[in-house]
């Protein structure tokens, strides 16, 4: 099957149940547009798995699309009634029923998009293959300190000597520590 004539078949299948939906919901059997939506979003998934593609870019947008449908026919069935005057009343339970529905079905979809990040081509970032040498230590420094491990307050990431920088990676270093404990 051609990919054109798969990716066809795919959007026909979520139309043809968003469009009976919207019918079912405007003729004011909303039970029906619930179950539509549902065989909507299933009978697409189960296309998906029978025709083995898969669309990251609107499986997470097929899900919400199909979960707001959801919540609004749960919404127009449990949510909203109508009084002896004709006017409607908002039910809160419905009204909660359909926003959990809402944010499951949205966070759903958006677990399912598969959103890659932006990279520019413009900015190419130069790397550094070479692997970087450890620095070679001598067996007096091990051991001195091995005998200095109780300094309990002194921190050697801090030390610029002790690391082997010079001034030129620190400069001023020395004077602004000094300007400290004089004090």
């Amino acid at each position: 099957m051609s990919e054109n004539i798969k990716i066809f078949v795919g959007l026909l299948v979520p139309g043809a149940a968003a469009a009976a939906l919207f019918f079912a919901v405007f003729s004011e059997n909303y039970v029906l547009g619930i179950f539509l939506s549902i065989f909507g979003i299933a009978s697409w998934l189960i296309y998906t798995i029978i025709v083995k593609s898969y669309w990251p870019q609107i499986t997470g947008n097929i899900i919400i699309v199909f979960g707001a449908l959801l919540a609004l026919s749960v919404f127009l069935d449990v949510g909203l009634e109508q009084n002896m005057f004709g006017g409607l009343n908002v039910q809160s339970e419905g009204l909660a029923y359909s926003t959990i529905l809402l944010f499951f079905s949205i966070l759903l979809g958006v677990l399912f998009k598969k959103t890659t990040p932006m990279v520019s081509a413009s900015i190419t970032q130069k790397s550094s293959h070479t692997p970087v040498a450890a620095p070679a230590t001598a067996d007096s420094v091990l051991e001195k300190n091995e005998d200095n491990s109780d300094m309990s307050d002194y921190y050697m990431e801090n030390d610029p000597d002790a690391l082997g920088y010079g001034d030129e990676y620190f400069p001023g270093y020395g004077e602004y520590f000094q300007e400290d404990y004089e004090e």
